[in-house]
């Protein structure tokens, strides 16, 4: 019998706790009593790197993680859904987990899961091996003022090693995020999915801690005490950039493609990672699991509700206008976005409606993620407007 070491006290401040009866039991007895015994077992042990290797486990509980760690395949479901021939193209699930001689790989974000289920089906408690990498420690210096809701959320991101914060656009993320890097004073890589973010990110570094980013992307490789990335970019560089950085950041990591997003985030055994989302939906919407897996749960959600109290961002009124188009959707939404786009009658509806505003003295933005369908509407606006 032996008693509950700081090592895995440290390890549970990693994320937050699940919630189930048993699991609050243990971590409750484990934390009002300072003798509180569990059976020892020495062959069990969980290391911590760039994943987590849990060795000597008995069979209850690695079939307990490996069934956490196998969900559906969505395109098996949608080809299934929509009566497609399957044959052997897509497996039926997906595994997140590896099985080797030296035990059972899981993505790290589940770490503090994975002790809790060696407690709750094992009632017995891994040796944690921190095999994390720390760098000597940045001297960075936060400029700027954080609203009240920024504070709390950063309170929270500050707690726990792993996790992702969800905020809506508006609420400042990037700012939480610098804010955090000087807090953790670990040199920091921003894992970004577009040019444009790449060069947003970097004028905020400069603004708020008043240092050069380094970059990488967009024909540039110079990476610095903070570099922003961009993602595809990063993957071709995975073995020069993973000694470098202590600290990795995912910005909208519910964009990034799956594959690209696991193959990067693995490669990383850095002490702290953070992710970023306004919302961790993605259209696949079990592989939405995938970014609490491998970054952590959440560690702070942002109220819109507070956000639009603070005066951070104002409440839009949504109006629904109907248009004429019609398509037959069958699981091809690029096609039917590209279907959408090139609707001239449809075109010509938005182009008026923004004519109509303009006229009565509004300022009119109108969006596209589609480059073409800009250039078409503002050739439309430019006719109409006289």
């Amino acid at each position: 019998m032996i008693k509950l070491e700081n090592s895995l006290q440290s390890l549970y401040n990693v994320v937050s706790y699940p919630r189930n009866k048993s699991q609050i039991y243990l971590a409750f007895e484990a934390s009002k009593n300072p003798h509180f015994m569990m059976p020892d077992h020495h062959q069990l042990s969980l290391a911590v790197g760039a994943e987590c290797l849990l060795s000597g486990a008995p069979a209850e509980v690695t079939a307990a993680i490996k069934k956490r760690l196998t969900l559906p395949n969505p395109k098996f479901l949608a080809a299934r859904k929509y009566s497609r021939w399957v044959g052997k193209k897509f497996p039926q699930h997906l595994y997140f987990y590896k099985e080797r001689k030296t035990g059972l790989t899981t993505p790290r974000g589940l770490a503090r899961e994975v002790v809790l289920t060696c407690l709750e089906k094992g009632g017995i408690r891994p040796e944690i091996i921190d095999q994390r990498r720390s760098l000597p420690e940045e001297n960075f210096q936060f400029h700027g003022q954080l609203r009240d809701y920024q504070e709390e959320a950063l309170r929270d991101i500050m707690i726990r090693d792993f996790g992702v914060l969800e905020a809506g656009t508006g609420s400042g993320k990037t700012v939480m995020a610098l804010a955090a890097i000087a807090r953790r004073r670990q040199p920091a890589l921003i894992i970004v999915h577009t040019r444009e973010l790449l060069y947003q990110w970097a004028a905020r570094i400069e603004e708020f801690l008043h240092l050069q980013a380094g970059l990488i992307g967009a024909g540039k490789f110079k990476p610095g005490p903070v570099t922003v990335a961009i993602v595809n970019t990063a993957r071709r560089h995975l073995a020069e950039l993973r000694p470098l950085f202590g600290h990795i950041l995912v910005d909208e990591c519910h964009r990034v493609p799956a594959s690209l997003f696991t193959d990067v985030i693995t490669a990383f055994d850095a002490r702290f990672s953070l992710g970023l989302t306004a919302t961790a939906y993605r259209r696949e919407d079990v592989m939405t699991r995938l970014i609490y897996f491998y970054l952590g749960p959440a560690v702070h959600r942002v109220d819109s509700r507070r956000l639009q109290k603070s005066g951070a961002v104002t409440h839009p009124k949504i109006i629904l206008r109907p248009t004429a188009f019609t398509y037959n959707y069958c699981d091809d939404y690029p096609a039917m976005m590209s279907a959408l786009s090139l609707n001239d009658d449809r075109n010509r509806l938005i182009s008026a409606d923004v004519i109509k505003e303009s006229r009565r003295g509004s300022i009119c933005l109108v969006v596209s993620d589609r480059v073409d369908h800009c250039l078409r509407l503002a050739e439309l606006i430019r006719e109409g407007g006289g």
